[in-house]
């Protein structure tokens, strides 16, 4: 009888114990990331990391199932896709949305504007975030923004000739950014907007002239070098670019507490140890280019000046036409005011 109240027992308890539900302590989370580049090159593996990140810090409780561009939806339908819930987030850059938002080149960068750390100044400390957030809200996207890595001065543009002066650009079909394409393009330059993938073909077959995308490091793995011999500098469409994390709120509002704050805790991380290692692979990438007889062009310090004055009167234009666009380039404005006086005074010249 001992035996049986004992088998008994032991049969109900492990009856009881399968019978517990899983709390969300235990439950993994997968969420379906798409990148903004193809796999193998710099910015996948940046996510890459991210990813790792992301699983670390939530003890693996998050896992972010990463994809690279194009493999979910169209790189420049990211946004949609993920306020509609196609999947969960995607990891790009804001300009990639110009075409339904007019304001989302300038979260990505200004010509002539902020350089890496005053572009995160004026995120953290004035205002940027929350003028991010409301733009998509304002647009009606369902959407959490997370401020990401930044990224460095970029190469102006890659071409088979040096381009010093203004009128080496002329008459070049070029790939370059919103806003410092809009700019080109105003004053009769030959300008196309194209994802990252579509600018190696392009330039093999003659559509593209000259191209500029990126940092040293993600043009090396690009292989752009390989088919323009010069790189021009300085970076004045981009003096940073700036990363974020688009999350459907929906998925978002889903997480428990704690791992709300293991994502915070994973993109703070992220954001200054994925631009550090950037940093590293651009010192790399630019003695790899000086070994492969890759020429660095500066250019003309007048075609420079003309350049910025170019851009910024043209932003001034977009801010007359839009408020909203008025608002965040005003607010750059008067950060910036503040913020470069103070960082140059504060600076060693070198």
């Amino acid at each position: 009888m001992r035996r049986r109240i004992l088998r008994i027992s032991l049969i109900v308890g492990l009856v009881l114990l399968l019978a517990v539900p899983v709390t969300a302590a235990d439950k993994v989370i997968k969420w379906k990331v798409q990148g903004f580049v193809p796999a193998g090159m710099l910015f996948h593996e940046t996510l890459e990391r991210f990813a790792k990140e992301v699983e670390k810090a939530s003890n693996g409780r998050l896992v972010f199932e990463v994809h690279p561009a194009g493999s979910l939806v169209p790189p420049f339908e990211g946004i949609k896709a993920v306020s509609d819930g196609v999947y969960q987030a995607n990891f790009g850059y804001s300009a990639q949305w110009v075409g339904k938002i007019p304001t989302a080149p300038l979260f990505t960068a200004a010509p002539g504007g902020f350089n890496v750390v005053g572009m995160q100044m004026w995120l953290n400390e004035g205002g940027g975030k929350e003028l991010w957030q409301e733009m998509y809200d304002k647009y009606g996207f369902k959407v959490k923004v997370f401020p990401c890595a930044p990224i460095a001065m970029e190469d102006f543009m890659w071409a088979k000739k040096p381009l010093k002066k203004i009128e080496d650009f002329k008459g070049l079909k070029m790939r370059m950014m919103p806003l410092m394409g809009d700019v080109l393009a105003k004053h009769g330059m030959s300008v196309i907007f194209c994802p990252g993938g579509e600018i190696m073909p392009n330039l093999q077959r003659g559509v593209l002239d000259a191209a500029e995308y990126s940092i040293p490091a993600f043009d090396k793995t690009m292989g752009i070098w390989e088919v323009c011999k010069y790189v021009m500098l300085p970076g004045i469409h981009q003096p940073c670019s700036q990363l974020e994390l688009l999350v459907n709120k929906k998925a978002y509002e889903a997480l428990p507490d704690d791992l709300k704050k293991s994502l915070q805790a994973a993109i703070d991380a992220s954001r200054l140890n994925e631009w550090l290692w950037m940093e590293k692979k651009n010192i790399e990438a630019v003695k790899f280019f000086k070994e492969h007889g890759i020429t660095v062009v500066q250019m003309d310090p007048q075609t420079v000046k003309t350049f910025v004055k170019w851009a910024h009167d043209y932003l001034d234009e977009l801010g007359k036409k839009d408020e909203f666009f008025n608002k965040v380039w005003t607010s750059q404005k008067d950060f910036g005011k503040i913020w470069y006086p103070y960082h140059d005074t504060y600076s060693l010249p070198h």
